[in-house]
């Protein structure tokens, strides 16, 4: 009598029909989840890195310049959102702020946003600096803020809620002491 009982659950043991399949159902999940997990973090640190280049390449080439109009700014800001596509760049911000001294403290030269306004009152006190004293009295500072939102394209599996990367860029101006912002294409009524 035991071999009779023995023998039968024996069989079942040693039987391996659908072990393969019942361990794919139970790891499909976990492994779906780490597919789309990769290529949502892949693809969010990728536009994390083109935001911090937009913010770098437009401190850059405004620092490397003597004398802009809003117009040029435009034209600056359209050349350097094209670095974020093919991402949707709707919601994004960048703020260019000239930033200068008056008595010890840091003032607003001039600002200029991504959407053609003046983010900042010229003459306002300006705190986005982490250190002040990078900047003397007779010179100014070019300071780019950029925030951007992020959505992931492929799915909301992983990355549920939109992030927001933000980065802030800081250069001195290259050939002239202060970047001046002027009001006409003669670069004739700057300011000072």
């Amino acid at each position: 009598m035991r071999n009779r009982t023995r023998k039968p659950i024996q069989n079942i043991l040693r039987c391996r029909e659908g072990t393969a399949a019942t361990e794919f159902a139970l790891l499909m999940p976990v492994l779906i989840f780490l597919f789309f997990g990769l290529v949502e973090a892949s693809d969010a640190m990728t536009v994390n890195r083109k935001v911090a280049i937009s913010g770098n390449t437009m401190a850059d080439l405004t620092a490397q310049s003597t004398q802009l109009t809003r117009t040029d700014l435009d034209n600056l800001l359209t050349g350097v959102i094209t670095i974020l596509e093919p991402s949707d760049t709707t919601n994004l911000q960048i703020n260019i702020v000239s930033v200068v001294l008056d008595s010890g403290n840091p003032i607003v030269h001039w600002s200029h946003d991504s959407q053609g306004n003046e983010p900042y009152v010229t003459g306002a006190p300006f705190t986005g600096l982490e250190d002040n004293t990078v900047i003397d009295a007779s010179s100014s500072l070019i300071v780019v803020e950029i925030s951007y939102p992020y959505t992931s394209d492929l799915s909301h599996f992983v990355i549920k809620s939109p992030l927001t990367f933000n980065r802030t860029s800081v250069r001195w101006p290259r050939l002239t002491s202060r970047v001046q912002l002027c009001t006409d294409q003669a670069y004739t009524n700057c300011t000072t």
